[in-house]
């Protein structure tokens, strides 16, 4: 048990860095096709919303120090 007589590979240690990396991969290439996909309609709509809400203050004029 353990000591790879059972005829299985022991498994190959890696660095935290590393498995981060293969991490990373896999994840990216998981959700590759979710990222391509259009924002449906409604969310586009909200961010368009809160973007607007957000710039609101930029387009309001200034007062004028007293």
């Amino acid at each position: 048990m353990g000591n790879g007589s059972d005829g299985g590979e022991r498994p190959v240690a890696i660095s935290d860095t590393e498995l981060l990396r293969r991490i990373g991969q896999d994840l990216r290439s998981i959700y590759a096709e979710v990222i391509r996909q259009p924002l449906p309609q409604r969310i586009q709509a909200t961010l368009a919303l809160i973007d607007r809400e957000q710039r609101l203050p930029e387009q309001l004029p200034r007062a004028l120090p007293h």
